[in-house]
């Protein structure tokens, strides 16, 4: 097993390297378990949310064990680079990465809990979305991308918020392992194809691609004709797969 704590962690590292064991217990609230498995956990005041990627088949093995960073790693990695760059995202803890005969098998993935909501609670799920929320979201994502911050997964889900006195958002990204960075803002065809796994739901999304297209002094029309062909293409793609 490979253990990595960040510094401001390393006096609870005997706790730490437990984590991966205690998957196989009752131990902790669990949030989700389908492909990955999420818990959260208390220790000595704090709440950690402990994250296990699914296990790598034989050639995803070979590519994370001499090519490419595991998920884990990314996602200690890059919420490091989200703050760095003024996006909040929760704070990395550790990672972890378990090998059998030399090669990699598992990955996990621990960082304190945000105790943001889901944007998609409010703006989804709700029949008359949360226009006030919405334009928050928008600002914050324009924030992003004009600080070269390309979310692999710009999904309404992982963006937790908080509002605090005097009504203002505050956002915490979570899910970051796949995104991208780069000096500056990223091509306009980058941004506008960021923005399309934001949402399926229409009227949200197009009301989200008309703000960002006014904050970007983009042709609103010309925008949203583009980014609802790019929707259409992508969920497209994904029943094909199913």
């Amino acid at each position: 097993m490979k253990t990595v704590i960040a510094e401001r962690y390393k006096k609870y590292s005997d706790y730490i390297n437990s984590i991966p064991s205690l998957f196989s217990t009752n131990t902790g609230e669990v949030l989700k378990d389908k492909r990955n498995s999420v818990r959260r956990l208390e220790h000595d005041g704090l709440t950690f949310i402990a994250k296990r990627y699914k296990r790598v088949n034989w050639i995803q093995s070979i590519i994370y064990t001499h090519f490419r960073r595991t998920k884990a790693k990314r996602a200690f990695l890059f919420a490091d680079e989200f703050r760095k760059r003024g996006v909040s995202s929760p704070r990395a803890v550790a990672y972890m990465e378990e090998y059998e005969h030399g090669r990699f098998t598992v990955g996990y993935f621990v960082y304190e809990e945000s105790k943001g909501k889901e944007v998609f609670q409010e703006l989804v799920n709700k029949e008359d979305f949360d226009r006030k929320l919405t334009d928050a979201v928008i600002d914050y994502i324009v924030l992003m991308h004009s600080h070269g911050v390309l979310h692999g997964d710009l999904n309404s889900a992982n963006f937790l918020y908080t509002t605090d006195a005097d009504g203002n958002y505050h956002f915490d990204m979570i899910d970051t392992n796949r995104s991208h960075f780069c000096d500056g803002w990223p091509t306009d065809k980058q941004c506008l194809e960021n923005l399309k796994r934001f949402t399926h739901r229409r009227d949200l999304y197009e009301y989200v691609v008309r703000g960002y297209a006014r904050r970007r002094g983009w042709d609103e029309e010309e925008t949203v004709r583009k980014a609802v062909a790019l929707l259409d293409k992508f969920e497209n793609r994904k029943k094909l797969r199913l």
